[in-house]
């Protein structure tokens, strides 16, 4: 017999490490094209109600085309060829004093392109196509101060899904995020929260507690489409859900599948810890309910086409895509045209109230529009290009009003106005097609979200016992390994047969963790 020395940390690592993600890249945006009162979908060629953070295509304006945003001069994304127009409100801190402020992003504003195919309503397998130049959509609602989802958020043991019971309406809901940022640095304990693990803005007291290194907003688009080019007034009856909101089949009627797009803004609150006050989004949201996102797709041609059929490299690094060619300065890209009536308007602050007079709305009830909502009597003339070949006749889906869930105590359910998406309720499958919902997701292994960049490796900090130890994140072949290495010597005798240490079943519940994580949705942790 003989002895030998092995590191723990490899033993955990062969525990931990997941298995391999579906095709994605992350379109990393260094730079802001501006923040302004602009949205050429909701306020086409006039003033928005409420203030955006802009990124893409130097051409954005307020009655921007896929043909007007392809003559860029540059923009904010890590792309050359992509000139598509992504944004979203973004975060304030307001004082006690009642002064607002932005808060400051953490670089870079990643578009997640996911490559997460399923099945039509029918049973077929579904092919992923490239959004069309002149595509556009929508994603949350901005007018949403309350939730119509039942329970509390789902931690990690309790992921429910397939959400083949709930409307689009609610679907859209539980794809938005806030997640709490903990790199574990500085001899704290990680915590590591999955995508879209809280529907809403936590309390800042409770933000400055639990998330030492900011907070993420992250917000999931529709991938299932109709075919038509944009939703109507709303920019959403076009597009819906797919069962488990990243991935899994399509509702009756969207039988057509995208990427998945996914938008993820880091925001240092950080920053603010200690002080008075509390968060509110720009266009007037304190809840997050009501946070959303707009969309114009505008990629040079063909270039999409080719990164969907040919970049299928599973570490999320855009740069692993042969397809695309890269900005130098991306950061240096500003907006090409500011409206007169916004170049002198604060929008960073110090100041005494949101961009435009945006009203702060709390709710439970709808916000209004106007203060604290798109303003333009334009709002929702399309903004798009052409359509593709076959593209459908029917502009407006049927709504199906039945499986809204009913609201949480206390709080009325979201009055249908015009501005609320269509429904796409899962149509029932017949003879060979039909599955419960219970043995679907027994079936099914949900497309795990794709993991981000690691945090910095910190310095080794001592555990209880006085060992070293620290935690380092790596990903390889598309593997995302985490090793918590340990500096401890364990001496294994080949040929006889071990009794199991503390530490040995120690690592084996984090592996078993870790493993029903993955089986339940949650993919891969999003590591920084």
């Amino acid at each position: 017999m003989s002895s030998k020395t092995v590191s723990r940390a490899a033993v955990v690592a062969l525990a931990l490490s997941n298995t391999a993600v579906n095709a994605f890249w992350r379109l990393e945006c260094p730079g802001s094209i501006g923040l302004a009162r602009i949205d050429p979908l909701m306020d086409f060629d006039g003033l928005s109600g409420h203030v955006h953070a802009l990124k893409g295509g130097s051409a954005f304006s307020a009655k921007s085309t896929a043909d007007d945003l392809l003559k860029s001069k540059c923009t904010s994304c890590g792309v050359k060829q992509d000139k598509s127009a992504y944004w979203a409100p973004p975060l304030y801190f307001e004082g006690d004093d009642g002064t607002l402020t932005v808060v400051p992003e953490k670089p870079p504003f990643k578009a997640y392109y996911e490559l997460n195919a399923g099945k039509t309503s029918d049973g077929k397998e579904q092919t992923i196509e490239a959004f069309p130049n002149g595509f556009q959509m929508i994603a949350g609602d901005n007018l949403r101060r309350n939730t119509t989802l039942s329970g509390p958020d789902p931690d990690e043991s309790g992921f429910k899904g397939p959400y083949t019971d709930k409307s689009n309406d609610e679907r859209e809901q539980l794809a938005i995020g806030f997640n709490c940022m903990n790199y574990g640095l500085n001899g704290g304990q990680k915590k590591e929260e999955p995508t879209l693990y809280r529907h809403h803005l936590p309390e800042k007291s409770w933000i400055d507690a639990n998330c030492p290194d900011g907070i993420r907003l992250e917000l999931q688009f529709p991938s299932c489409w109709n075919g038509n080019m944009d939703g109507g007034e709303s920019h959403k009856s076009h597009v819906a859900y797919p069962e488990w909101i990243n991935g899994g089949d399509c509702p009756a009627g969207f039988d057509r599948r995208f990427p998945q797009l996914m938008y993820e803004t880091i925001v240092a609150t950080d920053q603010l810890v200690g002080k008075g006050g509390k968060y509110v989004l720009g266009n007037g949201d304190p809840t997050g309910y009501g946070y959303h996102g707009d969309f114009i797709s505008a990629w040079d041609e063909g270039v999409l086409d080719r990164a969907v059929a040919e970049c299928t490299d599973k570490s999320g690094e855009m740069k692993s895509c042969h397809v695309f060619e890269f900005t130098e300065d991306s950061s240096s890209c500003t907006i090409e045209s500011m409206p007169d009536e916004l170049k002198d308007e604060k929008t960073e602050g110090p100041m005494s109230s949101l961009p435009g007079g945006c009203e702060i709305q709390s709710g439970p009830e709808r916000a209004t529009k106007g203060k604290g909502a798109s303003g333009s009597s334009s709002g929702g003339k399309s903004a798009g290009g052409s359509s593709p070949k076959n593209k459908s006749k029917d502009e407006s889906p049927a709504v199906n009003k039945e499986s809204s869930s009913a609201p949480v105590a206390d709080a009325p359910a979201d009055p249908v106005a015009e501005s609320k998406p269509e429904g796409a309720v899962f149509a029932e499958k017949e003879d060979k097609h039909e599955e419960k919902a219970e043995e679907k997701a027994a079936a099914y292994v949900a497309p795990p979200a794709p993991t981000t960049t690691s945090a910095p490796v910190e310095a080794p900090v001592a555990d209880n016992a006085g060992n070293a130890i620290r935690t380092d994140i790596y990903t390889s072949n598309g593997i995302v390994y985490e090793n918590l290495v340990v500096v401890k010597e364990v001496t294994v005798t080949e040929g006889a047969k071990a009794k199991r240490t503390p530490e040995a079943e120690h690592v084996k519940r984090l592996g078993h963790r870790h493993e029903h994580v993955k089986r339940h949705g949650h993919g891969g942790r999003r590591l920084r």
